[in-house]
């Protein structure tokens, strides 16, 4: 347990700190422009993009403001099975953003390793059409380092770490978003 908890300790205070900022100023970008935000992963990484969507589109806004437009990819199992039994499961998230992605429009990958062919699919899609891609990513960076216009690699090669800390950064950027959009109250409805 000891082990554990000092490398999740020494994992979190070495995180990039100026690409969570950079990744803080990309969101509320997006949200002051109105643009979408996607969100994908596979696995673990799958129930971080789910667990994200969910704590920017309700839990950032106050009273009479708009919401994130913000949506997971894995969270239709209709159509990620569909495209993954008719196209091959390296389409499951490029074939969705064929019908969403739109220029200026946020894709924010969750990766561990950064080598899944699915998520450096989509990866590439959303660079030809414009939108900006950040890779929440683990290990090494894997592809998806150099894919990513802001990656932002939790430095540690354990699974269990990487994922822990992806966590922590969706509840990092969640209070960052409370304080910035209570102070600024960009878009009152």
């Amino acid at each position: 347990m000891d082990e554990y908890l000092g490398r999740l300790q020494v994992t979190v205070e070495a995180l990039p700190r100026d690409r969570m900022n950079a990744l803080g100023e990309t969101l509320f970008r997006a949200y002051r422009n109105n643009k979408q935000v996607f969100m994908l992963g596979n696995g673990g990484s799958s129930s971080t993009a789910s667990h994200m969507a969910a704590d920017l589109a309700k839990n950032t806004i106050g009273p009479n403001m708009r919401r994130f437009r913000i949506v997971s990819l894995n969270d239709n199992a209709a159509i990620m099975t569909a495209l993954a039994n008719d196209l091959g499961y390296e389409n499951v998230f490029s074939e969705q953003l064929t019908n969403l992605v739109q220029a200026g429009d946020v894709l924010i990958v969750v990766s561990a390793s950064g080598n899944s062919p699915n998520v450096l699919k989509a990866m590439r899609y959303a660079r030809s059409r414009s939108a900006e891609v950040v890779g929440l990513l683990g290990f090494d960076g894997g592809t998806a380092a150099s894919l990513a216009d802001i990656p932002l690699i939790v430095p540690s090669d354990h699974y269990g770490v990487v994922e822990d800390v992806h966590l922590i950064i969706n509840h990092i950027l969640v209070d960052y978003f409370k304080s910035r959009l209570a102070d600024t109250r960009p878009c009152v409805v």
